[in-house]
């Protein structure tokens, strides 16, 4: 389990909803450019129609009514337009709120909250419809390293580049998200455990042949992966994903650059080093 001691913690301003981090005037912006629009408005056609009035005047006691009626023809269609436009842009406005709160900031992928939600719905229907599911954990290895050595925005940049990879190789129904500081999640539809196991190896081939352009240098970096998929004793989401969380531990532990699947024999592992990235598990320099 990830636990908030744990180096792999959630990122940075996870706990804090996107809208809370956007400025006062963005949230509240338009319905008071709306409201000050109004007002202008108003005072406008007051000055129209009193200027009209003046201009009016032979026309006798008819005049003031007139001119009014003249001032907020002239107004109204601007109005309206102006008011239409201020609410299209309100709703984008609340619609970009709502995608940023679902949203991982730096590597534009989902955000763990965002990414529970989706899953539960997916294991559901799997669990159900006996269709299958996987979890994969991605987890950067020596990252605390790279953000010690080169700061952390090399770290940030590894990252992006880390969830733009993994994204380039799943189908359209997987999702993946950002699930802790170094450590990305993804779902796997209609997964089999060799269909996972392959989009594991896949993800770890790319990672390892990647060569980060970090200003005038080329990082070279390597992930450790667990994998864990939907088996009868999984009664919860939770059980398989703690099933997930002891795999990456287990590929850590194994050097990193390589893939473990639970269910981790503690044994078995104790015995022997052997995974399908067995053969490059010291990872890249």
């Amino acid at each position: 389990m990830v636990t908030p001691s744990d180096p792999h913690t959630a990122p940075r301003d996870a706990a804090v909803p996107a809208h809370q981090r956007v400025s006062w005037f963005a949230r509240q912006g338009p319905a008071w450019g709306g409201v000050l629009m109004t007002l202008a408005a108003v005072a406008a056609a007051g000055g129209m129609a009193w200027a009209l009035a003046e201009m009016l005047a032979p026309l006798g006691p008819m005049a003031p009514a007139l001119a009014a009626a003249i001032g907020t023809a002239l107004l109204l269609i601007p109005l309206m337009v102006l008011l239409l436009k201020l609410a299209r842009q309100n709703e984008r406005a609340q619609d970009l709120l709502a995608r940023l709160d679902t949203l991982d900031t730096l590597t534009g992928v989902a955000n763990r909250a965002h990414f529970t939600v989706l899953i539960e719905r997916e294991w559901a229907r799997a669990r159900r419809y006996g269709s299958g599911a996987g979890i994969v954990l991605i987890d950067l290895d020596r990252y605390r390293r790279i953000c010690e050595q080169r700061g952390p925005s090399a770290g940030d940049v590894v990252l992006r580049e880390l969830a733009a990879v993994a994204s380039s190789t799943l189908r359209g129904a997987d999702a993946i998200a950002r699930f802790g500081q170094s450590q990305l999640a993804v779902f796997l539809a209609h997964a089999d455990a060799l269909g996972a196991l392959d989009v594991a190896e896949r993800i770890r081939e790319r990672v390892e042949a990647l060569e980060v352009p970090w200003q005038d240098q080329r990082l070279r970096v390597s992930v450790s992966l667990g994998v864990a998929t939907l088996r009868p004793a999984h009664a919860h989401l939770q059980s398989l994903l703690q099933d997930a969380e002891a795999a990456v531990e287990a590929a850590r532990q194994a050097g990193g650059n390589c893939v473990r699947a639970a269910p981790v024999d503690p044994l078995r592992e104790a015995s022997s080093n052997r995974s399908l990235g067995d053969n490059h598990r010291a990872g890249p320099a």
